[in-house]
């Protein structure tokens, strides 16, 4: 039995071992042996990560999904553990539970392409390829609660696969399962991070509640009161906070400060504009000074792809050889057509977004530096994938057409290019194709028609809400809303621009969506008057292609802005004008524009396959890009975290002061032995660790003559052999002899570290930096689980 001192140490491998064992078992689910520890470990981690995931529902429509990740990730983490069970190394259970849970999710996202339902093959991997962009149209065109989709389901399966994996290396190879609940906090956090989305504080809850028993369990450690009682003041403390700090208004996915307006996410600016219209009290995002009386639309951001439930912008990558102070000329414009020259003098400020506000069409910017860079894609837009716009200063010119009447009907018989991207649109009701040609029946060309549809707008019975989608139960901008707007006929711009524009693809007439700022309101006198901006006046409008006018822009929405004034009926029935018959109907042109190896987007740019990328597969680009980093960031917190609190933990030891300096010593000898894979017996004394310890560092052991190795004597071995005999007898001296060590204790224990490390191959050298296994449990607990 071990003897005691005063201060309740023992003289045992540990210096106090027996009591420390006797915690590490017993815990607080009473005395179990230590496979049964193991699988009680594998379950709360298991059960952290599930309980994180459950709290993301708001996100999500219906439970299928969850049952389904917490089974993929059950199954790696089981696997696993099953495999280990088995005297297995911990290695081999990792690799067995990650290709088991590959299996699993194979199973679930094959859709019969997998060999035996759970063997990928090619057909696998492109039938994934084809979910991932499906749910990146998902996540870019609809709101919380989204529909749980195939796409959905595998991007859901996919992250917790990885993250399972990641879970399983560091809790069973890094013996870290505490450090692993990083990936929980992770996924608790995500909620916060999405405009309109309450954090499920019931599940936040329950899962700390089973992080505090898996701390328990794996250090051995009986939470007192006070430690009980911060902890749910923590909670309770991070809920109210939750709750009452508008963290969508300030956080980096909002990217808008103050404004609110979700225009800095990187993808589709369109998705949140309604409930970027109904944030209470407008914020100036911008001024400006314009040379024309009647102010500037500016724009950020084309959307050309529509997938049927909304409109994204198109794939394209800004291109760092356009120079901004000389931009492309527009697409489509004859030389001939009349334009007028306008200058527009822009300060941001509250809006942070990539996409720069612009007058169309430009012909120069001026003022800013090579981070923002020009988008040619059927008309120039402007945009930074490593910037935001807030304090921006810069001057545009533009040229915007103002043709005579003359000039348009010479348009009428251009023969314009090939425009599939830009009249793609599947699966449109046929209420709405019928409404079209109905409006449009007595008009003698295409111009005429769409003079006809931004007539039926704002001449017509509709009205301006913002409310009514949300009363009605409709928003955005996809097919049926299009179809439930033109029955209810009151709705905001996004409703508006989207139906002239799927109404316009059904006719023939090449269309797209333009998101940005109407002219805002006119403020101050003389030389201070300039334009004001405010988030109320973001707004969406429909363009419409005419070869010789190039991107016509038509403003249907009732009671905003203003139709340009050359939008007037020709009368004119051109010989060569393009018609509905002419042109490629909406069918056509989506089961054409795949097959075309070379469908052009622009007019004049290069062609590019739409059916290739997807219409949100830049979107879902900078998705995949924002989850390596997150994932980065989560590995480097993993990698990073423990090996700097066992450095801490170690200068504590070897700077320690009287009465214990021999005692923390000693105490860092035996964890770094443990953290290198030295198995100490439970019950060992200080002389027997010694004599194990001298065995590992390849000297003789106490006693012994003679060189362990072959050619002589390891220095390090035995200048690390002969300290450990002088710390042992430091130990025993100050804790049976009463006789104080001093700081030669701590060096001695310095160089029997650095033997230990010497003897000890590089790749445990690794893991004892990387994973410390002594992290988690009082000394003794990793010897005994080792034994």
């Amino acid at each position: 039995m071990a003897e005691q001192t005063s201060t309740g140490a023992t003289a045992t491998a540990g210096a106090l071992p027996s009591a420390a064992r006797g915690r590490a078992r017993e815990g607080w689910f009473g005395p179990r042996p230590v496979g049964v520890a193991s699988w009680l470990t594998t379950v709360l981690v298991w059960l952290v990560f599930v309980t994180a995931l459950a709290s993301l529902h708001p996100l999500f429509a219906g439970v299928g999904w969850w049952f389904a990740a917490a089974l993929v990730s059950g199954v790696v983490l089981g696997v696993s553990l099953a495999v280990r069970a088995l005297r297995a190394p911990a290695w081999l259970g990792w690799l067995a539970g990650t290709i088991s849970g590959l299996a699993v999710t194979t199973a679930f996202l094959s859709g019969g392409t997998a060999v035996l339902g759970i063997v990928p093959t090619p057909a696998t991997v492109q039938r994934i390829r084809d979910l991932a962009d499906q749910a990146g149209t998902a996540i870019v065109g609809e709101s919380a609660p989204i529909e749980v989709t195939d796409g959905i389901l595998a991007t859901v399966l996919g992250s917790v696969l990885l993250a399972s994996v990641l879970i399983d290396l560091v809790s069973s190879i890094g013996q870290l399962p505490t450090f692993s609940s990083v990936v929980a906090v992770v996924v608790v956090a995500v909620p916060a991070f999405v405009p309109g989305v309450t954090t499920s504080w019931p599940f936040v809850v329950l899962a700390t509640v089973w992080f505090v028993a898996l701390l328990g369990l794996a250090t051995g450690r009986r939470p007192t009161r006070g430690a009980l009682v911060g902890g749910l003041a923590a909670i309770a403390v991070a809920g109210l906070l939750t709750a009452t700090v508008p963290i969508a208004g300030v956080a980096p996915l909002s990217g808008s400060g103050g404004s609110g307006l979700g225009l800095a996410t990187g993808v589709n600016p369109i998705v949140d504009l309604g409930d970027d219209l109904r944030r209470g009290a407008p914020v100036t995002v911008l001024t400006y000074r314009s040379t024309d009386s009647d102010g500037d639309y500016l724009k950020l951001v084309d959307l050309v792809d529509f997938s049927g439930r909304t409109w994204s912008p198109v794939d394209a990558e800004p291109d760092p050889s356009i120079a901004l102070d000389e931009l492309p000329a527009a697409p489509g414009v004859a030389e001939t057509t009349d334009r007028r020259s306008v200058t527009t003098d822009v300060t941001i400020g509250a809006l942070r977004s990539p996409y720069l506000p612009v007058p169309v069409p430009a012909t120069s910017v001026v003022g800013l530096d090579r981070g923002w860079q020009a988008v040619d894609e059927s008309g120039v837009t402007v945009r930074s994938t490593t910037e935001g716009t807030q304090g921006l200063e810069y001057s545009v010119e533009s040229a915007p057409v103002d043709p005579s009447p003359e000039q348009v009907v010479a348009s009428l018989a251009g023969d314009g290019a090939e425009m599939a991207d830009y009249l793609a649109v599947d699966g449109v009701p046929a209420s709405v194709s019928d409404l079209a040609a109905e409006v449009t029946a007595d008009a003698p060309n295409m111009f005429d028609a769409a003079v006809e549809l931004q007539d039926f707008f704002r001449d017509g019975d509709f009205t301006y809400s913002e409310d009514t989608p949300v009363e009605q139960g409709y928003d955005g901008s996809g097919l049926d809303m299009v179809q439930t707007f033109l029955e209810v006929r009151s709705g905001y711009c996004v409703h508006f621009a989207s139906s002239m524009a799927v109404m316009a693809r059904t006719l023939g007439i090449p269309s797209r969506v333009a998101v940005g700022f109407l002219p805002g309101e006119l403020t101050g006198f003389g030389d201070d008057r300039q334009r004001q901006v405010s988030s109320d006046d973001l707004h969406t409008w429909p363009e419409l292609y005419f070869e010789g006018l190039g991107w016509v822009p038509f403003e249907p929405t009732v009671g905003l802005g203003a139709p340009q004034s050359y939008l007037q009926q020709t009368g004119v029935e051109p010989s060569a004008a393009p018609s509905a018959s002419d042109g490629a109907t909406p069918s056509a042109s989506a089961s054409d524009a795949p097959e075309s190896s070379t469908p052009s987007a622009t007019p004049t740019g290069d062609p590019s396959d739409a059916s290739a990328a997807g219409p949100a597969s830049g979107s879902s680009g900078r998705g995949l890009a924002l989850g390596g980093l997150v994932a980065l960031a989560l590995l480097v917190i993993v990698l990073v975290v423990p090996s700097g609190l066992r450095s801490g933990r170690r200068r504590r030891r070897l700077n320690a002061s009287p009465p214990d300096i021999a005692l923390e010593a000693w105490r860092e000898v035996l964890d770094t032995a443990a953290d290198l894979g030295v198995r100490v017996p439970p019950g060992a004394t200080p002389v027997g660790a010694a004599d194990l310890l001298a065995g590992h560092l390849g000297g003789p052991r106490p006693g012994e003559t003679g060189d362990v190795r072959p050619g002589g004597a390891d220095p390090i071995a035995e200048e690390a052999r002969v300290a450990l005999g002088r710390l042992v007898a430091s130990l025993q001296r100050e804790r049976f002899g009463g006789a104080a060590a001093d700081a030669s204790a701590q060096r001695d224990a310095a160089v029997v570290l650095r033997g230990l490390r010497a003897a000890a191959g590089p790749a445990r050298r690794l893991t004892a930096t990387l994973a410390p296994r002594s992290l988690v449990g009082p000394p003794g607990a990793h010897s005994e689980s080792t034994a």
